[in-house]
């Protein structure tokens, strides 16, 4: 090593070396980092320092106690380590305005920091800001004993984080089940730690949103759905209507409920049954119908039934149907509507023969859907080409 770089070195490091010709020893690039650690750096100095890009120096920068108090929380959070060893957060636990219980840059950051260490995890639970001790309950790296303390918080939207933690035990999702707050307890349904034991308790919610979240739940057994299927809440009904695991024999009790927003879901839902498709497609509740018409996957048999549905939605409906067979979209395609006209216009499915009807068609909009159809020819848009604007 240059003996000259040596000798700076040692002055770079020497907590003697006057502020001034520190300040002269950032500017060399390998003594940086150096002077970044050493306590005697001006706050200008340090301050200068923090513009750098080079880890080393923003580590050493973070270290040390004397860089400005608007530096360490710009850079706190990404050397968590550095921080919590740095002496001056000793000090700041002694000030009125100790910026780690406040909720800024610095603290949010450092509550949802996975790498932030145990101890000043412990110290960011202390904040009188609820946002600060929220972030720290979803740190996926909080520890228990944490946990437990946030589980008593004051606030119901770090009780709720703390319901939604993937290390919760069960005996903390067990008391935050009667938490007197309705989002605390619709949590501890989601939570996938959650036994069926809890979620069973949590059937009898008294509100209604809790029920639904457990009648979503796809782990719950079979008596569960049974039970909500009968729900006197239509909400709670129509969540076992949409549920992917319900069986056949309650999707069709479902499918008669005296409720049309039960049936309605059950129109849209993935694993509704054919025959029950063609039953609801008959239902009195126009929207219901409409459900069903707009289903990519119902049958076209079903399709051509609507077809002739006296309410002017469900034909709309059918003839943007991608599903819709090609048969049913000419007959359609001479609809009175013009709003039918322009979605078969527009229908991926309409072939090239009924697009060159449409490109005749009085109204500009249905033409000018031909137009915009990936179906049209490169010869249909030149004759479209002097009839749309």
């Amino acid at each position: 090593m240059n003996n000259n770089l040596l000798t700076l070195q040692q002055e770079a490091i020497n907590e003697n070396t006057s502020p001034e010709r520190l300040d002269e020893l950032a500017d060399i690039s390998e003594l940086a980092h150096l002077v970044a650690e050493n306590v005697n750096s001006s706050p200008e100095t340090l301050t200068k320092l923090a513009e750098n890009s080079n880890e080393d120096i923003l580590k050493a920068l973070v270290s040390n106690p004397s860089t400005p108090t608007e530096i360490l929380i710009k850079l706190g959070d990404k050397f968590p380590q550095e921080l919590v060893n740095n002496p001056i957060v000793d000090l700041w636990l002694l000030e009125d305005d100790n910026p780690l219980y406040c909720y800024n840059q610095l603290t949010a950051k450092l509550a949802r920091n996975p790498n932030t260490p145990i101890n000043l995890l412990k110290i960011l639970i202390q904040s009188l800001d609820y946002r600060v001790r929220r972030e720290v309950a979803s740190n996926r790296n909080t520890p228990i004993d944490l946990l437990e303390k946030l589980a008593t918080d004051a606030h119901k939207d770090v009780r709720r984080n703390v319901a939604s933690s993937r290390n919760i035990p069960v005996n903390l999702l067990e008391k935050l089940a009667t938490d007197a707050h309705k989002d605390v307890r619709r949590q501890v349904v989601s939570n996938q730690n959650t036994p069926i034991s809890l979620l069973e308790k949590l059937a009898t919610d008294a509100d209604v949103s809790v029920r639904c979240m457990v009648a979503f739940n796809e782990n719950i057994p079979i008596s569960l759905l049974e039970k909500f299927a009968m729900d006197a809440d239509a909400n709670v009904r129509r969540e076992v209507a949409a549920g992917l695991n319900t069986p056949v024999n309650l999707l069709e009790k479902l499918a008669t409920d005296t409720h049309k927003d039960v049936r309605r879901e059950l129109a849209s839902a993935v694993n509704t049954p054919i025959n029950l498709l063609e039953k609801l497609a008959t239902d009195t509740d126009v929207n219901v119908r409409l459900e069903v018409a707009n289903r990519k996957n119902t049958p076209p048999s079903i399709l051509e039934k609507l077809a002739t549905d006296s309410d002017l939605l469900i034909r709309r409906s059918i003839a943007s149907n991608t599903n819709t067979p090609v048969n049913l979209l000419e007959k359609l395609a001479t609809d009175a509507d013009v709003v039918v006209r322009r979605s078969i216009a527009y229908n991926e499915s309409s072939p090239i023969s009924l697009l060159e009807k449409l490109a005749t068609d009085s109204d500009a909009f249905v033409r000018r859907n031909v137009a915009f159809n990936t179906n049209a020819t490169a010869s249909l848009l030149e004759k479209l080409a002097t009839t749309v604007q």
